[in-house]
């Protein structure tokens, strides 16, 4: 990264991880970047596990692509609820 800021808000809406893909939903404490990498603008937000493991397996460094990451099992249970709660109910 070449320069930036790294914060951990908690969020006010739902948000959308850029690792993973699911839902960091409200009220979740996660991570949020915004700067320049690469000579590109970057805005994004990450599970606090997601930012690890990226960080980890230098990603973070390295670069990369929106969803290259694995979804932890806490937030695969979250998306699957949310899918539940927008399907009707079937009776």
């Amino acid at each position: 990264m070449a320069f930036g800021d790294t914060k951990r808000p908690v969020a006010a809406k739902r948000h959308v991880c850029v690792w993973c893909s699911g839902p960091i939903p409200q009220g979740e404490k996660h991570v949020l970047y915004v700067g320049e990498w690469q000579g590109e603008f970057q805005n994004w937000r990450m599970h606090e596990e997601c930012y690890q493991d990226a960080s980890d397996n230098d990603y973070l460094n390295e670069g990369f692509m929106d969803g290259d990451g694995e979804m932890p099992e806490r937030v695969k249970a979250l998306a699957q609820a949310e899918r539940e709660q927008r399907q009707p109910s079937k009776k």
